[in-house]
């Protein structure tokens, strides 16, 4: 009798679960299945050990396994694809929020799972394999689309997304902005010295940045300080600014730039007029000014040059801006109208072409979108303004624009070990940062 129970709770439980789970995705088709768990658990018409077959025993342990290790692998990637995945910190650009070495855990239920645009993809490989072949085929290709999840982009929130300008990529040099080498060395030199290779949305390059800006907000950068819609926003802790620290002749000593947790690697230091440049926040900078060799310290602001910095969004000649002094510029968003002519174009030229796939073409200074007049364009999707907190140290909106809702990935909420780079688990081991929240 118990026994019984025990399959009608299961059934119930199992019943419940999957048809939570077809109502959230919205595939009702999938739906069919509850009549297997039916079969599993009560009618049980099929035999789904296989042992009443006939076939041979080694036979019936090849398919068994299979069937296990097939199972194990649709749970893995549904939990990646819908709930939750890991990540690793490889860079610098968000200290001192998280360090390079620390592996978090990203919440894919935060702003809703993103479903694959290409489905056919080897497990676990993002987009290449180890012999640098694409990962995944394009032959299937479906349009963007996103389950509902339990929050909206907020600012502040620490966000994964898939790297906007990493849709075209140069095989040599896998860590470097294609478009950035394309401003540098021009497009034939490029095009002909290296092979190039291309990937959708979601096969780009994983990014992490803190959200500055939302759709429809008017940002701007002064002086190294945010304003968000015309307001200055306090920094978050943890930001980190280049200063320059002067001292009374002697160098800083290792053991006071230890104990500040400063990485020896990234400090610069000039004996003759006894200069060190420091990536500071601004608790460690009030730290360091109470040491009696220092003379003094300086946050540095780059200036606004003569010509335009060609690594600064959006890339043109009419907009100088610099990483310290930006915008204001408003963040677009969904259903906004823009009025088009040469001299903003380049800020919604990527927009229109790559990110919203139209065909944009200029003819004797006319914009034509789609072999139409282009004077004015539509937007249809959501956009967001990402900064680094490490900000004389980070590449993010500032150099490549705005990230595309169809590129966001999830929240980080959760570091869930740290090791420092170079160092084995034992040696490198951040114990004091394992199990912490992200903010």
């Amino acid at each position: 009798m118990k026994r019984k129970s025990w399959r009608y709770t299961g059934f119930a439980i199992s019943v419940l679960f999957w048809s939570l789970i077809v109502i959230w995705t919205g595939c009702w088709y999938l739906l069919i299945f509850n009549l297997v768990i039916l079969d599993i658990f009560i009618t049980r018409k099929i035999d789904w050990t296989l042992r009443k077959y006939g076939l041979p025993r080694i036979l019936q342990s090849v398919v068994e396994w299979t069937s296990v290790l097939v199972l194990a692998l649709v749970i893995s990637l549904s939990v990646k694809t819908l709930f939750i995945e890991a990540y690793k910190i490889p860079t610098p650009s968000m200290e001192e929020t998280l360090l390079a070495g620390d592996f978090i855990f990203v919440s894919k239920l935060a702003y809703g799972p993103r479903l694959p645009n290409t489905p056919l993809a080897i497990p676990f490989f993002h987009n290449k394999l180890p012999s640098g072949k694409k990962s995944y085929s394009e032959r299937i290709h479906l349009p963007y689309s996103r389950l509902r999840g339990y929050s909206r982009v907020k600012r502040n929130d620490i966000i994964v997304f898939n790297f906007p300008e990493g849709d075209t990529m140069v095989v040599q040099y896998p860590g470097q902005n294609y478009y950035s080498l394309l401003r540098q060395y021009g497009h034939d030199y490029i095009h002909s010295q290296f092979d190039i290779i291309t990937h959708p949305a979601d096969k780009r390059e994983n990014y992490i940045k803190r959200c500055a800006a939302l759709p429809g907000d008017t940002v701007q950068i002064r002086e190294g300080n945010l304003l968000i819609n015309g307001r200055i926003r306090p920094h978050p802790p943890g930001k980190k600014f280049r200063h320059y620290v002067t001292t009374r002749g002697e160098p800083i000593p290792d053991d006071l730039l230890d104990s500040l947790d400063i990485d020896l690697s990234t400090v610069t230091y000039n004996p003759v007029n006894s200069l060190h440049v420091l990536y500071l926040t601004e608790e460690k900078r009030d730290l360091l000014k109470s040491y009696p060799g220092v003379r003094s310290i300086q946050q540095y602001v780059e200036p606004t040059l003569s010509f335009q910095n060609q690594e600064i969004f959006p890339h043109s000649d009419h907009f100088r801006w610099t990483t310290d002094n930006f915008g204001p510029l408003r963040v677009p968003a969904s259903g906004d109208t823009v009025i088009l002519n040469m001299e903003n174009l380049p800020l919604y030229r990527r927009i229109i072409e790559v990110y919203e796939h139209n065909e944009l073409k200029i003819q004797e200074d006319q914009i034509f979108i789609n072999n139409q007049p282009g004077g004015t364009y539509v937007l249809q999707m959501d956009y967001y303004f990402v900064l680094g907190d490490n900000h004389h140290n980070s590449a993010d909106s500032r150099n490549w624009g705005f990230v595309p809702e169809d590129h966001l990935l999830g929240k980080a909420v959760l570091i869930w070990l740290s090791v420092e780079p170079d160092k084995s688990v034992l040696e490198g081991l951040r114990k004091e940062r394992i199990f912490n929240p992200v903010k």
